[in-house]
């Protein structure tokens, strides 16, 4: 749980990061599409600077429900599940990241079940969830008590 700013601040902007650096850069070919240029027209000319205040904007709710529900979270996580191995660290990381997307879906920020999921909504989701709990296995690894350490 130490530095758990840091990791609340990737959890909650790196969907909307790596989505923004996907649609810049046209890494999955879809930023000339007449449905994304419809509804995202400046997305090839955004700056990193607009990149990370248009996240931060977005995610404004995310974060205060973060910050309120990170130590409920892996209190909860710790008493179900022993923090005694990676598997452990790997899930009380999953439940964390969890609740971005459950946000979104929330407050309407995100659609999922619309008919039309692009492929760069689909990879930014997946470097997100990879890069949060990755992120917080790195900074609670030191956490787990060596003596007790189990295999998964």
């Amino acid at each position: 749980m130490r530095l758990f700013l840091i990791h609340i601040l990737v959890k909650d902007l790196s969907f909307m990061l790596f989505y923004f650096v996907l649609m810049k850069y046209n890494l999955t070919n879809e930023s000339h599409l007449t449905e994304v240029v419809g509804d995202f027209p400046g997305a090839t000319e955004m700056t990193w600077e607009v990149m990370i205040s248009v996240s931060l904007f977005y995610n404004i709710i995310p974060l205060v429900v973060s910050l309120i529900l990170y130590y409920p979270i892996v209190y909860v996580v710790r008493k179900l599940v022993k923090p005694t191995n990676l598997l452990s660290l790997t899930i009380t990381g999953f439940f964390l990241t969890l609740t971005t997307p459950i946000l979104y879906v929330a407050f309407a920020i995100y659609k999922p079940f619309n008919n039309q999921v692009n492929l760069a909504e689909s990879i930014s989701w997946t470097l997100c969830f990879a890069s949060s709990i990755s992120l917080y296995i790195m900074l609670n690894k030191g956490t787990i008590n060596s003596n007790k350490l189990t295999q998964i």
